[in-house]
């Protein structure tokens, strides 16, 4: 969380929307035929290969080599040579799973969302059995917004793999975005225990207590957290608000200032206090931004401006 100028404006969906982006993976779907993906193999594509990938090198490779390279050049999110080293690899045998699951998290990363559901649901017809394409699926159906699909698919991942860490972890995200945070947090808990070196997962599990409003909780697992993961500007931000959620205005000012310029961790202290109703504070901090930095932090100004309409609103409410 750089700014929180925004961050809290949805204060329950927002939190739900960072557990989700601290998370491995992320998808989206549709439901075309896998033969309508638009596989483009033409020489133009390779432009940017190196000169020992172009396009020549790419079919003297064997399958199991074009599948590791494209997901390493995945993890280095080179993704237009990725999706060049998995659709190469399909050419090669239409019947590769792993081709089809490396080419679904390539478009997902690209964006493309129908196209990534379309291949992911490939994958698992070819591997039934293959958890990796079944959460594939479920994380599309999930991120197009279809969430009772989202769970009948991974609960067909957990009947295989209950164990595995990354079921655990989108089921949680499914049963936070359904509104069932009471369900997501023994997973959450779960998790942390079988993966106790984990920043990002002890991470998350603070989120799921702010979300739940159980702060001193969240700032023990942001501060753990911190503890394996010391120069991560989300934590250090995500912990700040804990503690002003919690009550204490100067750790959390002192946590902000460290990371964000002293403008924007004032502006952040009263937008965070402006969703708690406590407008008074709220302005003053929101001043103090604008003080320091009166010709370019525009969203302070945006903030006093939505300060004084939630008065407004609570003024009509409560006459």
């Amino acid at each position: 969380m750089q700014d929180c100028s925004y961050w809290f404006s949805q204060q329950k969906s927002t939190f739900i929307t960072l557990i989700c982006s601290a998370l491995i993976i992320t998808l989206f779907g549709c439901t075309e035929s896998v033969r309508k993906v638009n596989y483009v193999t033409d020489d133009a594509q390779f432009q940017s290969l190196s000169p020992d990938e172009g396009f020549s090198s790419l079919q003297k490779k064997s399958i199991q080599e074009l599948v590791t390279a494209g997901f390493i050049y995945l993890s280095n999110q080179n993704l237009k040579i990725a999706e060049l080293h998995f659709i190469t690899a399909i050419d090669k045998d239409p019947t590769m799973a792993d081709a089809f699951i490396g080419l679904g998290r390539t478009r997902m990363s690209k964006g493309d969302y129908s196209g990534a559901l379309v291949v992911f649901n490939k994958a698992n017809e070819l591997d039934p059995d293959s958890v990796a394409a079944i959460i594939g699926e479920a994380q599309a159906l999930r991120s197009e917004g279809k969430l009772n699909a989202a769970i009948k698919s991974i609960n067909e991942a957990m009947m295989l793999a209950p164990e595995d860490i990354n079921v655990l972890k989108e089921l949680a995200i499914i049963y936070d975005l359904m509104g069932k945070e009471n369900l997501s947090a023994p997973l959450y808990l779960e998790i942390v225990e079988r993966t106790p070196d984990q920043a990002a997962n002890h991470n998350n599990l603070g989120l799921n207590y702010m979300v739940r409003s159980k702060y001193p909780e969240a700032i023990l697992s942001f501060l753990q957290a911190l503890e394996l993961d010391r120069s991560s500007s989300r934590i250090k931000n995500n912990l700040a608000s804990a503690y002003l959620l919690n009550g204490d205005k100067d750790n959390a000012l002192k946590i902000f200032k460290a990371t964000l310029s002293e403008a924007s961790a004032y502006n952040n202290i009263g937008y965070l206090l402006m969703t708690q109703g406590l407008f008074d504070e709220a302005e003053q901090a929101l001043n103090k931004a604008v003080q320091l930095n009166p010709r370019y932090y525009v969203r302070a100004q945006e903030n006093l401006e939505r300060l004084q309409e939630m008065r407004r609103v609570a003024h009509t409410s409560h006459p």
